[in-house]
């Protein structure tokens, strides 16, 4: 059992999450860079503003700068879940993970990039989410059901709660 601690230490040591909003391009890949990421997982439904973030843009900036770039629109928090809850994040939460259960194209784009994770990479999950603290928003979410397919494999019971603690109030990477 321990060798099965030790992949699923080394799967979530993997996968990082930050931000885009209110974030520049040249900071955005110091920050990448700081983080050693190898690749970057867009999981923005709507992707369009700002303009040196949008997908075609995204992807020649990160290509420029070593960094391999997948896009996931489905796996996207789609705005009638977002108005549905509100400010009421842990229904958010619910009707999100529903969604990736319950939707075809995200249940899909979901087993795919589980599948496609690799130990030898390191992977950060972005969005353009309207909040910094990440235990609001998808990519957090999502990086927790990720963590728990891997615990799902390995034979571990029960469902896993990530847990975001900081001391700065705002802060890139969880």
């Amino acid at each position: 059992m321990y060798k099965n601690y030790k992949k699923l230490a080394k799967f979530t040591q993997k996968i990082k999450t930050t931000y885009l909003k209110g974030v520049k391009p040249e900071a955005f890949i110091e920050n990448l860079k700081k983080l050693e990421i190898n690749v970057v997982v867009d999981i923005r439904a709507w992707s369009i503003y700002p303009l040196y973030y949008y997908p075609k843009n995204m992807k020649k900036l990160l290509e420029e700068n070593g960094i391999e770039y997948i896009r996931y629109k489905a796996l996207g928090n789609p705005s009638e879940l977002r108005k549905r809850a509100g400010e009421n994040f842990e229904l958010g939460k619910q009707l999100y993970l529903e969604y990736l259960i319950k939707d075809l194209r995200a249940k899909e784009s979901l087993i795919e990039l589980y599948k496609n994770l690799r130990f030898r990479k390191t992977y950060c999950l972005i969005c353009y989410c309207p909040t910094f603290d990440p235990k609001l928003c998808h990519r957090f979410w999502l990086k927790e059901m990720l963590i728990n397919l891997k615990r799902e494999q390995l034979g571990f019971e029960g469902d896993y709660k990530l847990e975001y603690v900081s001391k700065r109030k705002i802060r890139q990477e969880e």
